[in-house]
């Protein structure tokens, strides 16, 4: 599943303190003199008489939270967004000054209206809520999560006047843009008053496909491209480069404790297929545009004919956006991105004179949406392109990323800032969809690992010390990349050299200051933050932990790459799992150490019948349920439930 939706997650530490097992004196150390001068040469680049944004980002403005917490449906406190003189100082010496700006924008919170009819809650959560009134009520779109959702129709309710919720609509497959829908509507309220639920086709496919391959990997990668375990401050974690990082409030429960935030949508009962294809919703009408495998797999925007309104989801951002995300994906098509806002201008472009969008802050009138739609299509045809002439040319990868720069007149736009993407990570990302991984050098078909290769290495040069002092010659002369070379070599060839560890951390903590990207920077100070706290032991999660709730084929897909091959050498199995509800038959085989699995319109003749809905069949495999099974039937699922294990959690990332 998107793993944005856990950028609102609970932080282990206290704003402000240290993160867990960090002694405070480790925690945020002053930058340095190379920091210091590099960040005031960048603030020289910057066009800081473009002040545009300030003014954009607080039109329409109506109300916040008056307290300034964000509380969840039951009543409990989960955010708070008093960070006002926080982010009313000059950027401190550890931010760098352009993503000091972003995050002074995008703290900015409560609800706006966009227009006539339209309004949005911002800044309490990285993605935003969108409230369009209709005839009779509210159409919602993209209701982020539990507390931003309730907090923020709390606030429609007593400004705008309570109505019922008249239409909900999902832009596109990630997390943070559905995951609170049950804070503003409920399954039953849908389904009795026929509430139209609409997202793009393939939505909930797209959104239970990663989230069962490979979520728990994800998981632990988010943590460090949205700074989980950060403290909110000037030398933790700042923002999330497409929105706020929310303080936990006071009280607010413990990380662990927190409702799941990765919970299925109310299921859509309308997908919209095609582009050109028009709805009416509580009197407004809708027209759709499909733009799918862009920043999502399943995505879409909806054209508002009737208040001249563009809604372009989260593909038109105030920022550079992934082509990558750190935490990993599938990668994105950065060319049918550019195509798909090509044919936005083209389709209603001369027609709009409002654009809202999923994250950042609305733009007005028409010459200027072109203008600013036209720069963001630009931006991606050129990493798109010259990222491919390069690769054409030879350059792998990384060297692609070295030599690829944005022209000035793109350059200068701070909506094409690296606050959340960048450049060289996109670049990257480029070559890997057309290319793989490989980059054509036999010496690259087998290589070593990187713990192999550092001992070999290391020792070549002449050992740990003299590694060390050729790292801190390194820094000395401001070559950041060589010392974080030598640095990682030698963490990885001698674990338990803790002068590596924390010389390498200090140098993260000063490339984490200097960065303008957010998920660099949350990046490096994760990174900083676990090389001082020292090894924590892994643990792995139980085999059908995270499984509640999937239907049966995802079930048996979340479990095929949770299969231990030692645990299935020379079993075979065979079974079918017919669902009482639906008639349908998944029909299972174990064999050769896999696990496979496919739809039948009958049963697997001589094979046993399990007559299980999914939550029966979970609670088979967890033994908390048996249901109807026979005694033989039962030993069938036990046998079956031994082959699995559950992933690792907290997986090492910087140490061996």
């Amino acid at each position: 599943m998107s793993l944005l939706s856990t950028a609102v997650i609970s932080q282990e530490a206290a704003p402000g303190s240290a993160p867990q097992g960090v002694a405070p004196a480790q925690a945020g150390k002053p930058a340095d003199a190379v920091t210091t001068q590099r960040l005031r040469a960048f603030a020289k680049t910057l066009p800081t008489s473009d002040r545009e944004d300030y003014e954009l980002v607080q039109r329409g403005f109506i109300a916040s939270v008056a307290d300034g917490k964000l509380r969840t449906p039951d009543g409990q406190p989960a955010g708070d967004v008093n960070t006002d003189a926080f982010f009313s100082q000059s950027a401190p010496s550890t931010v760098n000054p352009s993503l000091w700006r972003n995050a002074q924008l995008l703290q900015k919170h409560g609800l706006f209206k966009v227009s006539e009819r339209i309004y949005q809650i911002r800044g309490f959560a990285i993605s935003n809520m969108t409230v369009i009134v209709g005839d009779t009520g509210y159409i919602i779109v993209d209701p982020g999560y539990d507390a931003e959702a309730y907090t923020g129709i709390q606030l429609v309710y007593k400004h705008l006047g309570r109505k019922p919720i008249t239409g909900v609509i999902y832009t596109h497959s990630h997390t943070d843009h559905y995951a609170g829908v049950r804070a503003i509507i409920s399954d039953e309220d849908v389904a009795a008053r026929k509430v139209p639920v609409v997202a793009p086709e393939g939505f909930i496919k797209e959104i239970l496909g990663e989230s069962v391959i490979a979520g728990p990997a994800m998981i632990r990668r988010a943590a460090f491209q949205f700074g989980f375990g950060l403290p909110v401050d000037a030398t933790g974690n700042v923002n999330l480069g497409l929105g706020p990082q929310i303080k936990p409030a006071a009280g607010a429960r413990a990380q662990g404790q927190a409702p799941a935030r990765g919970r299925l949508p109310i299921v859509p009962n309308h997908d919209v297929k095609q582009t050109g294809e028009t709805l009416t919703i509580d009197g407004l009408r809708f027209e759709f545009q499909m733009a799918a495998n862009t920043e999502a797999p399943a995505e879409m925007f909806f054209y508002l004919p009737d208040l001249k309104a563009l809604c372009l989801a989260e593909d038109a951002n105030g920022t550079l956006h992934n082509a990558l995300p750190a935490r990993g994906a599938l990668v994105r098509d950065t060319k049918s991105w550019a195509n798909a806002l090509t044919e936005s201008i083209s389709r209603y472009g001369s027609r709009t004179e409002v654009l809202f969008t999923s994250h950042f802050w609305p733009r007005w009138g028409s010459a200027k949406i072109v203008d600013y739609l036209g720069n963001q299509r630009d931006a991606y045809e050129y990493l798109h392109d010259q990222s491919v002439r390069l690769m054409n040319d030879g350059l792998t990868g990384p060297e692609i990323a070295r030599a690829i720069q944005y022209p000035d007149t793109l350059a200068a736009k701070w909506y094409n800032h690296e606050y959340y993407g960048t450049l060289s990570h996109n670049s990257r990302a480029v070559y890997q969809r057309y290319m793989g991984y490989y980059d054509g050098n036999p010496a690259n078909l087998d290589p070593m690992t990187l713990t192999e290769g550092a001992a070999h290495y290391v020792e070549a040069l002449g050992g740990g010390a003299r590694v060390l002092e050729l790292a801190g010659t390194a820094i000395g002369k401001g070559d950041n990349r060589w010392a974080v070379e030598l640095l990682n070599k030698l963490v990885f060839a001698e674990p338990a050299n803790r002068s590596a560890q924390v010389k390498l951390a200090d140098l993260y903590e000063q490339l984490a200051y200097q960065a303008e990207s957010a998920t660099w920077r949350n990046g490096y100070l994760e990174a900083a933050t676990e090389l001082r706290r020292g090894p924590v032991e892994p643990k792995r999660a139980a085999p059908f932990a995270g499984l509640l709730g999937l239907p049966t084929d995802l079930l048996l897909d979340a479990l095929a790459v949770r299969l231990v091959p030692e645990r299935a050498k020379g079993v075979t199995l065979a079974f079918t799992v017919v669902d009482p509800a639906t008639g349908r038959n998944q029909v299972v085989q174990v064999r050769n150490s896999v696990l496979v699995h496919q739809d039948e319109t009958v049963p697997l003749a001589g094979a046993p019948v399990l007559k299980l809905s999914a939550p029966q069949f979970y609670a088979a495999l967890t033994g908390e349920g048996k249901g109807s099974l026979s005694a033989a039937d039962q030993a069938l699922v036990r046998r079956f439930a031994e082959l699995f294990d559950g992933p690792l959690g907290n997986f090492a990332i910087v140490t061996p």
